[in-house]
């Protein structure tokens, strides 16, 4: 045969073996026929084809070298065992790629956790995978999660009641019996939403409950006419109420006379303290229905309920009892509603036709509350409304669900899946929770788990149990040892005793399109911080809740984290992880966390995945287009170490570099594109490293919008964003006090973005929603209180908002409280002054409104706790041993503006001929660094330092790595006309050495650092012999006149409305549509 044939045949003998289910495969003995019947006690193992076309329960299954278990798709059929085991050559088969599993296939794993089974490797109650072995899972194709396209409002008694008895006129709240005339009318032009449909004609109630028998029959008779008196094809509904009848008394004529209405009745049945409803069209037995209950359930109560529905007109007539051992109590209640409101319509995104009627999903909380999540099942749709892009839900919303994308921030919410075709759950006792485990070992030879539904699996007190987890099974991509890519894929993982997915010393793992809903401690796991290569898409998270009990390292699978302050949705401890696409909705500590230990932890530490701190040094390989909210603590948070005792604390000091290995290799930014977080408590964004780049991301609703807090002497940029303080997106109110929730009662002060460690670079971002209170204020731009590591970069440039600051509200200067002279280090450099709105053709810079820092040429906004200055501003250090008090004095006018610190660096104006003057008024320190920051060739300043007159000094010039020479002279005129550095002035008299701080350099145009190229200028002078108490020369410079400048005025104060610059965003600024899936 010639080779192309050979090719074309093969290919096509392979086409025709992948069309094939796995059941249909010739060398398939069926399981009775091979096993006959099997009892608990049964440890069976397979060494040969064999089909599960039973369901059974055993002990123990093993499948062998040789052996294949497939699952039949004859019947729904189901193993419940203590462990399924398979080793090297087993397979284990339900569906494939092309022949997705449509029957109902149902693994249940049993155990105690008296029963100490330890199976190497795996240990008790589990599905495991050893090396060799093949797990091919392939339910059928389902939409994993979905978004709603439109509000969905919570429920609203007074618009879906149509018609309640209870707000009619004399209504009757008696025993006896309640009988109501409905009919339909239903007109050519019906109107669905407005018109009745099932409307109340008459009604009559009638006390039987009494001691003479002719009363009795009078009530009876009465009954009888009335329901006789209605016309055929109109409805009666019937309830009994608190106690009906009577033991002692004759109510035949009732039961007789009920039976030609509905020869088919259980009245006669009822006793005092039952419930009992009936309803049906006179004339039409056919339409009769009925509730009886004789049973009391916990508080001695029955309850009685019958519905008829017009399902074609939206129309339900619901009448209901309630009864019991108490007959003083009760109720009954006969109600029309409109069911498109308590069966909702809820229109979404994506064509979800394969969820089916019967499937259990849920909707996400919109709010602070991650506990306002839903869940529903599927009910039938044959209402004109319906299409394949809505799904008809059993019941109202309880809560609002928000579904709108607020000016281009999406908040709309998540619609998951938790019914699948093959199911995986456990039996666990009350008190227990020792879930089962389904475990992957090295070396298997193919896992496929996609379209699976586990549930109830776990465990947080046994070190290793978890519902999905690749354990050690190093390099996925590996093709000697893997030859197939195994996936995990489209898996509703739900109500979990511990867990969702981890993976631990396994790299190249994919999870794709995923659901972890309700699971207690880290959902997706990493575990070692050694993983690498792990690409995470399209999964949706929600409901992590915190472990509550001891963690023992080592022993239980919980570790501090999932107790404390997490636990976390995506708990990611490598940076080597491709999250996109993701959304993390709700739980009780945050949405992602990257947290990274210093060397892997576990077992992964000797297999040299990572070296000692490499992966701070490391980029992340890809963040894009993730969603976060609705959590406690964060919704994106980056930093603290993992330690070696599993717990986190202390800065995470990331700063990835080019080559993570070579810390003089260039700095690379870590990007974190196209983030969307709301309605996160404490912050929506918290990251602390650098060179870091948040990037067209939206945020909304929480305390703090983003904080970014720099690690290393490098940049942070936050551009082409949109931040909100409050939305529409209203939610539950916290109290009747208030019209929307708030993250805290009472509320507190919003942030939209707060700087911390700078320099940050805030541009092209779009700010709305900030408007003060009596109750809280409300800043778009502010700063963290009390912090003395700001930086005079920090610069904004063309922000834009949507709301009038009038005044107040574009930025606030929060005061250290008490006062420390911390917070007069925060300067926000206005590049064209969109913030300030200033008409001076400088950029201006906004600093804190004290003497020291303004000038006549400043502005002051009261509002904002703020001037603005059309000058640049300079970060000088101050660097000694001991902790000394100092007082610096800016030297121009007569009232020289003071400033006494302890945090050891102050602000200075540069470029403008002033004057600092350094002292210490208690004794000086024997030596003093001083340090400039943001100083270029035109920014500098002079610095005037109080030595004592009889010192002996050295004075040391370094700019950047080199040193200058020193170069004493002879007046100050000298030194102020210094462009190089190097030059002092010792005026002995005095006791002061005058300096100037200058640089050779200036920024480059897209430069963000605290120094132009990272070359800062220092000056170090070193008192070699004096006397060091005489370290205040104030009183003799002051004498001096050619020291002192001319004044330089007061400034002006400006609280003019600053109106909306834009009423919304620019369409390329901040994430908007996140779903469906762009990336």
């Amino acid at each position: 045969m010639d080779g192309w044939l050979v090719t074309l045949y093969a290919l096509l003998l392979c086409s025709a073996a992948l069309a094939v289910c796995p059941d249909d495969a010739a060398d398939l003995v069926s399981w009775n026929s091979k096993f006959g019947t099997t009892s608990p006690q049964d440890e069976i193992t397979i060494s040969r084809p064999v089909l599960l076309d039973t369901s059974v329960e055993l002990f123990g299954l093993t499948i062998a070298s040789g052996g294949r278990l497939v699952w039949s798709r004859a019947g729904d059929y189901g193993i419940r065992s203590h462990y399924i085991k398979i080793q090297n050559g087993g397979e284990l088969h339900i569906g494939s790629p092309t022949c997705k599993f449509g029957k109902k296939a149902r693994i249940t794993l049993l155990g105690e956790p008296t029963e100490k089974l330890n199976i190497p490797g795996f240990g008790e109650k589990f599905l495991g995978v050893e090396a060799g072995g093949v797990l091919n899972l392939y339910g059928e194709e389902k939409l994993s999660w979905t978004k709603i396209t439109q509000h969905a409002p919570k429920f609203d008694p007074s618009a879906a009641e149509l018609y309640n008895h209870k707000e009619t006129e004399n209504v009757i709240n008696s025993h006896g019996i309640y009988i109501y005339h409905f009919k339909e009318e239903f007109p050519a032009a019906y109107d669905v939403d407005t018109d009745p449909g099932i409307v109340a004609v008459d009604r009559i109630h009638r006390s039987i409950k009494i001691s003479k028998q002719g009363k009795v029959e009078q009530g009876i008779a009465d009954l009888m006419a009335f329901l006789n008196n209605i016309p055929n094809g109109d409805i009666f509904a019937l309830a009994t109420h608190k106690g009906f009848i009577d033991d002692i008394m004759d109510y035949s004529s009732l039961y007789e006379g009920f039976d030609v209405i509905a020869p088919s009745n259980s009245l006669r049945l009822s006793k005092p303290e039952d419930a009992y409803v009936a309803i049906g069209k006179k004339g039409d037995p056919a339409t009769f229905m009925e509730d009886l209950d004789s049973t009391l359930d916990s508080n001695d109560e029955t309850d009685a309920i019958v519905v008829y529905n017009v399902e074609e007109r939206e129309r339900e007539l619901v009448v209901t009892s309630q009864s019991g051992l108490d007959l003083k109590s009760g109720s009954i209640q006969f109600i029309v509603f409109n069911t498109l409101l308590t069966r909702p319509i809820l229109p979404v995104i994506d064509d979800v036709t394969s969820w089916k009627t019967g499937d259990k999903i849920f909707v996400t909380s919109t709010d602070y509350d991650w506990e306002q999540v839903e869940e529903f099942t599927v009910v039938p749709c044959s209402n004109p409304r319906c299409s394949i892009n809505t799904v008809r839900l059993d019941r109202p919303f309880e809560y609002d669900h928000y579904g709108e994308i607020y000016n281009r921030v999406d908040m709309r919410a998540e619609v998951g899946l938790m019914t699948r075709h093959i199911l995986i759950d456990a039996e666990v006792s009350e008190g227990n929770s020792n879930g089962g485990h389904v475990k992957f070992l090295y070396g298997f030879k193919d896992v496929q788990v996609e379209g699976v539904e586990l549930t109830n699996l776990g465990q947080p007190l046994v070190l290793g149990r978890y519902p999905l987890h690749y354990h050690m099974c190093e390099d996925l991509s590996d093709t000697s040892v893997y030859p197939t890519q195994s996936v995990l894929r489209k898996n509703s993982i739900h109500h979990t005793q511990f867990r969702c997915v981890t993976i631990h010393g396994t790299h190249n793992v994919q999870l794709i399109d995923n659901v972890c809903y309700d699971s207690v401690g880290h959902g997706f796991f990493l575990e070692d911080g050694g993983e690498k290569n792990t690409y995470i898409r399209g999964n949706l998270g929600l409901g992590q809740r915190r472990f509550v009990g001891k963690t023992i390292l080592g022993e239980t699978g919980a570790i501090p984290t999932d107790a404390d302050i997490g636990p976390v949705t995506f708990w990611i401890t490598n940076p080597l992880t491709t999250v996109i696409n993701n959304a993390a909705a709700g739980g009780e500590g945050m949405g992602m966390w990257y947290v990274y230990p210093d060397l892997p932890t576990g077992p992964s530490r000797e297999k040299d995945f990572m070296q000692d701190k490499e992966a701070r040094h490391t980029k992340i390989t890809l963040y894009k287009n993730n969603v976060q909210h609705s959590y406690l603590v964060a919704g994106l948070f980056v930093d603290n170490i993992q330690n070696e005792d599993l717990t986190a604390t202390g800065h995470n000091l990331y700063n990835p570099h080019q080559n993570p290995l070579d810390l003089t290799s260039p700095y690379v930014p870590a990007v974190f594109e196209r983030v969307t977080a709301y309605k996160n408590k404490a912050q929506n964004l918290w990251i602390r490293g650098s060179p870091i780049i948040v990037r067209e991301s939206s945020f909304a609703d929480s305390q703090v919008g983003a904080v970014i807090i720099r690690e290393d002497e490098t940049w942070v940029e936050f551009i082409n964003n949109v931040v909100v303080g409050y939305s529409d997106n209203l939610g539950k109110p916290n109290n009747n006090a208030f019209t929307r929730s708030y993250p805290t009662v009472p509320p507190r002060d919003v942030v939209g973005y707060r700087f911390d460690k700078g320099p940050v670079y805030v541009r092209n971002t779009w700010f709305h929603g900030f408007q003060p209170t009596s109750i809280y204020n409300s800043s778009a731009l502010s700063n963290t209180e009390c912090f003395s590591l700001m930086n005079p970069q920090n610069m904004v440039e063309n922000v834009l908002f949507g709301f009038d600051d009038e005044p107040g509200s574009r930025v606030l200067l929060r005061d250290c409280q008490p006062a420390k002279g911390e917070d007069g280090l925060f300067t926000i450099k206005d590049i064209e002054n969109g913030l300030t709105g200033s008409s001076s053709l400088d950029d201006v810079t906004l600093v804190k409104n004290i003497p020291f820092h303004v000038t006549s040429k400043c502005k002051v906004r009261d509002s904002w706790n703020m001037a603005y200055c059309p000058y640049n501003y300079g970060e000088i250090l101050v660097s000694y041993p001991a902790e000394k008090e100092m007082s610096i004095y800016r030297t121009d006018g007569e009232n020289f503006p003071k400033r006494t610190i302890t945090s050891k660096r102050f602000m200075a104006i540069l470029g403008q001929n002033l004057q600092y003057l350094v002292t210490f008024e208690n004794g000086m320190p024997g030596a003093v660094t001083f340090v400039g920051k943001s100083i270029t060739k035109a920014d500098s300043v002079m610095v005037a330092y109080c030595v004592p007159r009889d010192a002996v000094f050295v004075v040391v010039f370094t700019r950047g790595t080199t040193k200058l020479q020193a170069q004493p002279v002879t007046s100050l005129a000298q030194v102020q006309s210094d462009t190089e550095g190097g030059k002092y002035y010792f005026d002995q008299n005095v006791g002061v050495i005058f300096f100037k701080l200058v640089n050779d350099l200036e920024y480059g145009s897209d430069e963000r650092t605290s120094c132009p190229s990272g070359q800062c200028v220092s000056v170090r002078v070193k008192i070699q012999s004096g006397t060091l108490k005489e370290g205040d020369c104030y009183n003799r410079f002051i004498q001096e006149p050619s020291y002192i400048q001319a004044g330089q005025g007061n400034p002006s104060v400006v609280n003019n409305v600053l109106r909306a610059s834009a009423p919304e965003p620019p369409e390329e600024w901040g994430a908007g549509s996140t779903y469906p899936q762009p990336f």
